[in-house]
């Protein structure tokens, strides 16, 4: 597997309807340089964690081929010993959760992403309590930093953009987060959460809005005892 650059995949006349979730998809596929990635005719596939998640970004060819495309993508994911996910973004591939269907995957989870950009009140509001204690900054690969409340990475930051891989946040707070992102340089934040089809209520409070909604389907268990007999 090798890297890749999205100027080289999106070409003309490669239609989306959700085009600023598409793009904000990208920018969180870009937030992991040094995982594991391939392209399978605009499908940008990523290993993570155990898994072959596949961002079906964009079509390249007709409904028809579809499940051709999805074939391919599980030998790929054979070849590195992981099961295919593919997370798909509400109003784009209006196809391709039924031909997921039909080939024996289920939904496995769905989530929502939401979006904070700072504004000159949402800044004054933040810095007017205590910085957080606990949280820093810890450099990583490819021009992202990590940040960390102790030894757990919480957030993924590459110059005014922050990440939140799990928005079902803990022991960290929400308002602590933005805090630190105001005195941080942080100008806006991307949050996934899990589990969720809508904005948990203290994102709302905080300034977030709904940017989208993901849905994640894998391999029915029988499928994959089946495909293993074979």
């Amino acid at each position: 597997m090798q890297g890749f650059s999205f100027l080289n995949i999106t070409g003309k006349g490669v239609g989306t309807v959700n085009e600023p979730a598409i793009r904000t998809e990208e920018q969180i596929i870009s937030l992991f340089p040094d995982r594991e990635t391939q392209v399978c005719r605009g499908w940008v596939l990523k290993r993570m964690e155990g898994q072959l998640l596949v961002y079906p970004l964009y079509y390249k060819f007709s409904e028809g081929d579809i499940p051709e495309n999805i074939r391919r993508c599980e030998e790929i994911g054979r070849q590195c010993g992981a099961g295919c996910v593919f997370r798909i973004v509400e109003h784009t591939n209006y196809h391709l959760s039924s031909i997921l269907t039909d080939n024996g995957y289920g939904l496995e989870k769905c989530g929502v992403v939401g979006e904070w950009n700072l504004t000159g009140d949402a800044g004054k509001l933040c810095m007017k309590r205590k910085m957080p204690e606990g949280l820093f900054l810890k450099n990583g690969n490819g021009g992202t930093e990590y940040v960390m409340a102790g030894e757990t990475v919480i957030g993924i930051k590459r110059q005014g953009l922050l990440f939140l891989p799990d928005g079902n946040l803990s022991d960290i707070g929400l308002e602590d987060i933005l805090r630190f992102a105001a005195a941080n340089g942080i100008v806006r934040i991307l949050a996934d959460i899990p589990g969720r089809e809508e904005l948990p209520e203290q994102y709302g409070r905080l300034g977030f809005r709904r940017a989208y909604l993901y849905r994640c389907y894998q391999k029915n268990q029988e499928e994959k005892s089946s495909g293993k007999e074979e």
